[in-house]
């Protein structure tokens, strides 16, 4: 969302200023510190993975290895490439064939009570699979129909028994609650980190010790952060998963979190995990990161005040409203276990002092090609912020923001470790580049 692109913005103009004033330090132990929390591509498949326990998600074979499923990236020379092809491809089935066209008109539809509503006076949303009017206004015009379109009617999900229509159509029916719900649950995370940050002292006699006060904060954001972790839940961070992000120490953070998920079913993080996938919990993990070093900075930059942090972020969204969901590409793709995979499940297999596992609670167990399907949702997202008005006597304004983004979500329709039963799980969030939204 576009939060996440200010934050960044932010970060980097904070460094600057930091950097001008003689303060450079403090970006290079950040960096430090952040190599040590290792929020890297696939951390929290790592993790996943070697946990074996049925209480997390199996991670599958592009989570432990991400060249195996690269995202399409908007405006890159893959995602203009895919739109020419399948558009053409599409364009060209449509020409010639008529169950085609009888296919193409089914999917860009409204169905009747879409109509009837509208008859009425009551709305003016498309509520067919393929929304032409929203789709045409995008970066590629008519060509992101015809690509969806083509898309749509991939052979792999015959093959995997997939009812396109009734299940994509049921996907879009509750996409919206569950980006809400995610949103809720993503700022209530923010809110306990902002919380533990908070108590971190911020002010200094002098400019020397200021700067040993911000350098001293970067070290120990890391312990600001399991604070939050470790209040989050009674017994949470006690017992086996401990001594094992002691003697682990690089990415610690991410077996503490997933400790939290393991011992405490009503957590914050809990929450998180059923909702993300792998790639997704990285993100929120990166997020975090992000919020802790911006925030640091903030307070720590301008001590020419009385308060002890000046520069402190405008608080964090509440009561977010999703509307108007709209599909905006689904790609399909069978992939195999990579060497990479097959060494790291053997890593193991070869050290005589391993532990004995049972074998059907491992990742891959059976390599069979798993089928992976990816929906992209084009969405508004209105949220309030409450702001302190200097002008008045320190009264709070609910101020609402508005913002367009794209959700990826993602199954495995077949050969799916985690069972039958599809599982729709969030990969990422991002403003809706497409449409001009930065």
């Amino acid at each position: 969302m576009q939060r996440s692109h200010l934050l960044l913005q932010n970060a980097a103009s904070k460094a600057a200023a930091a950097k001008a004033a003689g303060e450079a330090a403090v970006v290079n132990q950040h960096l430090q510190w952040r190599k040590q929390f290792g929020f890297g591509e696939g951390a929290s498949a790592e993790v996943l993975s070697s946990r074996n326990s049925p209480h997390f998600y199996k991670p599958l074979y592009h989570h432990l290895d991400p060249s195996l499923l690269k995202p399409r990236e908007s405006g890159s020379f893959s995602y203009l490439l895919h739109h020419l092809k399948s558009s053409f491809s599409g364009f060209y089935s449509i020409c010639t064939s008529q169950q085609a066209r009888d296919q193409f008109l089914h999917l860009t539809a409204r169905s009747i009570e879409d109509i009837n509503n509208n008859d009425h006076g009551h709305g003016e949303e498309n509520t067919g699979i393929i929304n032409t009017f929203v789709l045409n206004q995008s970066d590629m015009g008519f060509m992101k129909v015809m690509t969806l379109y083509q898309d749509l009617s991939n052979p792999l999900f015959d093959e995997a028994n997939f009812d396109t229509e009734t299940e994509v159509r049921q996907f879009l029916n509750g996409c919206s609650f569950a980006l809400e719900q995610f949103h809720t649950v993503q700022a209530d995370y923010l809110k306990n980190l902002e919380a533990a940050l908070d108590t971190i002292d911020y002010s200094a006699d002098n400019a020397e010790s200021k700067q040993k006060s911000i350098i001293e904060n970067v070290e120990n954001l890391r312990a600001a952060i399991d604070t939050i972790h470790t209040n989050s839940s009674a017994d949470n961070v006690e017992g086996e998963h401990e001594s094992k992000t002691q003697e682990k120490g690089e990415g610690g953070f991410h077996h503490k979190f997933f400790d939290i998920v393991e011992n405490d079913q009503e957590s914050t993080e809990s929450a998180l995990a059923s909702m993300l996938s792998p790639e997704g919990l990285d993100r929120i993990f990166f997020d975090t990161a992000m919020y802790s070093f911006v925030k640091n900075i903030s307070g720590g930059v301008d001590s020419n005040t009385e308060n002890q942090n000046p520069l402190a972020l405008a608080e964090l969204p509440s009561d977010p409203q999703v509307m108007h969901a709209c599909l905006l590409s689904a790609r399909v793709e069978e992939i195999e276990a990579s060497g990479v995979n097959e060494e790291r499940r053997n890593e193991d297999d070869n050290n005589p002092d391993a532990p004995l596992e049972d074998e059907s609670l491992k990742p891959f167990a059976d390599r069979k090609v798993q089928t992976i399907l990816q929906l992209e949702v084009l969405y508004d997202l209105e949220f309030l912020t409450n702001t302190l008005d200097n002008s008045t006597d320190g009264s709070n304004n609910n101020k609402s923001f508005k913002s367009v983004n794209v959700a990826k979500f993602e199954t495995c329709i077949k050969n799916d470790p985690n069972g039958d039963e599809l599982q729709w799980r969030l990969c990422s969030w991002r403003p809706a580049r497409e449409f001009g939204h930065l």
